[in-house]
């Protein structure tokens, strides 16, 4: 039984052996029937492929130059009239300095735009020219020449018993500030300074001289006087109109042009043309309106009732008059450049309880 089984099996081997050898002889007949019918096709197909002119042989680009399709060239056109750019001011040199230099004021410069040229704060600035702004950054005027210091800092005129300890002490800085600055050209071994040498203090300040801030008072028969001295005031029997403590934009135009809130300057400087409207922030009482000494040029000054006051300042014309009752947004004048300007714009503060406070908190 078994070797049934055994001849079986060997016949079964058999079988597939012979079957895969016929599969296998097929297969290679094919292969070979089909080169030998696509050979002389492929060879035709080369040899068309290697003629001159065609993709197979390399091009000539020195010969043969090929001429892109470009579009045509248009002009720039410039639209009619000038533009004037925001940012007006002056290019200081703000490369590494070691001696103060000076500045002629221009028409369009301030004291935050020529900050930030020359690289340094305003503080700097209104320290190094104390006698000529008295610490207030609207004393600038056109033709006014400026001191602008290499560093932030201050400078001190030395005194017989000054010691690098005590004036280092002052200004809220180090003897080695003073020392390493190379401008100051002192000797590290034998720091000798005579009296009358103005030196620099790196990083030294001092606090700014405060502005007398005039306020609404009343008299000894309690009617309200603006507090400002000058053609622009006036006596009231009371305010007749209280504001919501909502402030709106004074300008058409919503952006800086000129000073920014900050050291020496208690508003902010908005971009106006000269002539254009300018409104009142919020509902109230004039109680200033007129020329006003100092720099303000035409200055209006109104009461809100609500212990907030907003101040307009170098205006060109008016539209007020103290005593005058305003709504919020009612035109109080056009913009001008009256006063200490070196350019159209509107000097705006609000204050509270007749101290500054930051416009930008307010406005919009």
């Amino acid at each position: 039984m078994s070797d049934k089984n055994e001849d079986t099996r060997r016949a079964q081997r058999e079988i597939v052996l012979t079957v895969f050898s016929w599969v296998t002889a097929i297969m290679l007949s094919l292969a070979l029937l089909t080169m030998l019918f696509w050979q002389p096709r492929i060879a035709r197909s080369m040899q068309a492929y290697n003629q001159p002119g065609n993709l197979g042989v390399t091009p000539d680009y020195e010969n043969n130059p090929s001429n892109a399709n470009l579009p045509g060239f248009v002009a720039p056109t410039q639209e009619d009239g000038l533009k004037r750019d925001q940012n007006l001011y002056t290019v200081g040199e703000n490369e590494l300095r070691t001696e103060m230099i000076q500045h002629t004021v221009v028409s369009g410069d301030s004291i935050w735009g020529l900050a930030n040229s020359y690289g340094i704060s305003m503080s700097s600035i209104l320290f190094a020219n104390y006698d000529a702004m008295q610490d207030n950054a609207d004393n600038l005027s056109v033709g006014q020449v400026i001191n602008i210091p290499p560093v932030d800092g201050i400078y001190h005129t030395w005194r017989s018993r000054d010691t690098l300890s005590s004036v280092a002490s002052r200004y809220g800085a180090t003897i080695n500030d003073i020392l390493l600055f190379i401008g100051n050209n002192l000797d590290l071994a034998n720091p000798v300074i005579e009296p009358g040498t103005q030196v620099m203090v790196p990083g030294g300040e001092r606090e700014l001289v405060p502005i007398s801030y005039a306020a609404v008072t009343r008299d000894a028969e309690g009617r309200l006087v603006s507090g400002w001295v000058g053609p622009g005031a006036c006596l009231l029997d009371s305010v007749g109109l209280y504001g919501n403590g909502f402030f709106i934009w004074p300008s058409a135009v919503h952006y800086l042009s000129g000073n920014d809130f900050g050291p020496g300057h208690n508003g902010v400087d908005l971009g106006s043309g000269m002539g254009s409207a300018l409104f009142a922030a919020d509902s109230g009482t004039v109680v200033y309106a007129g020329w006003m000494e100092g720099g303000y040029g035409n200055f209006v000054v109104i009461d809100h009732g609500n212990g907030y006051t907003t101040l307009y300042e170098h205006l060109d014309t008016l539209s007020v008059r103290c005593g005058d009752n305003v709504f919020q947004g009612s035109v109080i004048g056009t913009a001008g450049t009256t006063g200490n300007s070196t350019g159209a714009h509107l000097h705006f503060e609000i204050r509270y309880a007749n101290a500054p406070v930051n416009p930008w908190d307010y406005l919009p």
